[in-house]
């Protein structure tokens, strides 16, 4: 890992808050599925905005105005999963990064408008990956909102590996919903379908629920887990979940696999003030399931990726 310079290749809205983010890097390391990457949000200071001396305008006020004193800034790096990493146009060592995030405060709000050509800095690859099914074993793909990048990424490893797998996203309304749709596959309210580009390139299958049934089915993401655990009929050896999503939504998912003897692998969201296991600031609880106790593990460097079954929710 490390500090990288990238350029905004391409930026896209996907839906009203959700946007696309493409971004060009020189010899950045291989990822993989359920990493992350914490990018710095500010804007880039110019020298004048920035003066070395302030003058003191009165005896009670300093007269301190510049942007970095006065303005709303993104102090902190945000941390943002993998949506997909492929190789250049160029070739060579060129690493081209899929980032998909929801603008809802400032730093985020800025990527959102970021063009093509500008830069930004960041930190990656971080954390650990999300372990692929054995031959044979289908994968459930669960993301919730912000959840479902990382399960885009997902999805691209476990088809190159040739193993079955279905995608199954959860959103509120279809206004939150940050895929995209193809026109003539209406997304069904039963069955998976080839309904979302994002998953159907790879050819894996899409179902989605919606919390106000505005698209797909009406209900929570583990009603459509539910649904297709049941219309599948597999063995609970011959299948594997993986999750992403609101924590409620992600414990919900794993009882409910749980409850069916299947395995869970969860990629927990914390705020992270560093990502790199500094600040100790993204803990959660894990009890190995051969012990009683529990300890904190980081979610940052421990993780992110967890085995359902040991989280203490």
């Amino acid at each position: 890992r490390g500090l990288f310079l990238a350029t905004v290749v391409s930026n896209a809205r996907l839906c009203r808050d959700h946007f696309r983010l493409v971004l060009s890097m020189a010899d950045f390391p291989p990822t993989a599925p359920g990493q992350f990457v914490q990018i710095n949000c500010q804007a880039r200071c110019e020298t004048a905005d920035e003066p070395a001396e302030h003058a003191w305008r009165s005896e009670s006020d300093p007269g301190l105005r510049t942007r970095s004193l006065v303005g709303p800034l993104p102090l902190l790096r945000r941390p943002f999963s993998l949506a997909g990493d492929r190789p250049g146009p160029a070739g060579g060592t060129t690493r081209l990064l899929e980032i998909i995030g929801r603008a809802i405060g400032v730093g985020t709000s800025r990527l959102a408008m970021l063009a093509p050509g500008e830069t930004l800095d960041l930190i990656g690859p971080l954390g650990n990956s999300f372990p692929m099914p054995s031959a044979g074993q289908a994968a459930l793909l669960v993301g919730g909102g912000v959840g479902i990048p990382p399960m885009i990424y997902l999805a691209e490893a476990v088809a190159k590996l040739g193993n079955p797998a279905i995608a199954i996203a959860g959103v509120t309304t279809v206004d939150f919903l940050p895929l995209t749709c193809d026109d003539n596959i209406r997304p069904s309210a039963e069955l998976p379908s080839l309904c979302a580009g994002e998953f159907s390139r790879f050819g894996v299958p899409t179902l989605i629920a919606s919390d106000d049934g505005t698209v797909g089915l009406r209900g929570l993401v583990t009603d459509a887990l539910a649904r297709v655990l049941d219309s599948q009929r597999l063995a609970a050896d011959r299948v594997v979940i993986y999750t992403c999503g609101p924590e409620r939504m992600m414990r919900a998912v794993t009882e409910l696999a749980t409850s069916r003897g299947i395995r869970v692998w969860v990629a927990m969201e914390r705020a992270m003030a560093c990502g790199i296991g500094t600040c100790q600031s993204c803990v959660c609880k894990v009890r190995r399931l051969d012990q009683s106790d529990w300890s904190y593990k980081l979610v940052c460097t421990d993780g992110t990726i967890f085995d359902g079954r040991e989280i203490v929710w």
